[in-house]
């Protein structure tokens, strides 16, 4: 009888009929895991879907000339949520116009993106461009954006003439080595990662068509995000390595002056992409923030 009560009891609950674990993919298998979708204002955004589709939507935005691999490492520790890392246009598997490359055209993919995809509500992480996307996403469409995590981010990155970015970066020409001293200073970590990841990393970098390194080099020497901050509502954290080279603690503290409700989280010895090198790490305080299912 307990046997009988127990089978008619499991088929009273209810299944998520369309339920699915999507695995993550190898570094050799990822960028044919891509997706690609057409979104409304003429751009094909490639996206790379994994984890519980019936947890709550993650949106990963990675950071300048990386692609949806970016997250390739901190995912499988994110298997519980309904995770899309997406490609940027100009990076990776998406489209590559000729213009426009500011970061409210980028947010505007973005926002774009969940609605092809029918999510409507997402949390969202953004990694250094990625990180400055995810502020205008969030300030724009508000309520597209539960949580909102800034990971190696700034306010107002600067990069005009006189600075290293643009010194470095506009003077560029195809075709650019991937084992360059411009590229290994690029990738530089002060840990180590994976060496099949950031060896892939950087050859898809160093790929990423010129008028994309500039384009996006002009669309930041522009961004100041500063006097639009009080519009985000959404809670916010923000992740920082302490040997972070490009966004030093006097960035940290415009940002956190920005978001003063916001909860911070230094990763000692840990550089801009810290994320890489301390995954697990990583991972544990993401998930304590965002909330574990």
């Amino acid at each position: 009888m307990r046997s009988l009560a127990l089978a008619v009891l499991l088929l009273a609950l209810p299944v998520a009929a369309d339920a699915e674990e999507i695995p993550v993919p190898s570094q050799a298998e990822w960028a044919g895991a891509k997706k690609s979708v057409d979104l409304p204002n003429g751009q094909r955004v490639a996206y790379v879907e994994m984890g519980d589709t019936t947890g709550k939507p993650l949106l990963l935005i990675h950071g300048y000339t990386d692609n949806s691999r970016s997250w390739s490492l901190l995912a499988p520790y994110l298997k519980s949520r309904h995770v899309f890392a997406i490609d940027l246009r100009g990076h990776g598997k998406s489209s590559v116009p000729d213009c426009c490359y500011a970061i409210t055209d980028l947010a505007d993919d973005a926002s774009l993106f969940l609605d092809a995809v029918g999510v409507k509500k997402a949390d969202v992480v953004g990694h250094s461009l990625g990180s400055m996307t995810a502020q205008m996403l969030a300030a724009t469409h508000p309520d597209k954006v539960d949580h909102l995590v800034l990971v190696s981010s700034s306010m107002k990155p600067g990069g005009g003439p006189g600075s290293w970015l643009w010194d470095n970066i506009m003077p560029l020409r195809a075709p650019i080595d991937p084992n360059g001293k411009f590229m290994i200073d690029w990738y530089w970590n002060p840990n180590p990662v994976d060496k099949d990841y950031i060896d892939r990393e950087r050859a898809e970098s160093a790929a990423v068509p010129i008028k994309v390194w500039h384009g996006v080099m002009w669309g930041l020497s522009a961004y100041d995000f500063s006097s639009l901050a009080p519009t985000i509502k959404a809670p916010v954290m923000i992740f920082w390595g302490d040997q972070d080279q490009l966004f030093d603690v006097k960035h940290q503290d415009a940002l956190k002056k920005a978001y003063p409700s916001a909860k911070f989280e230094a990763f000692a010895g840990a550089g801009h992409n810290m994320f890489w090198e301390f995954p697990e790490k990583v991972a544990k305080v993401l998930s304590g923030f965002l909330g574990t299912p």
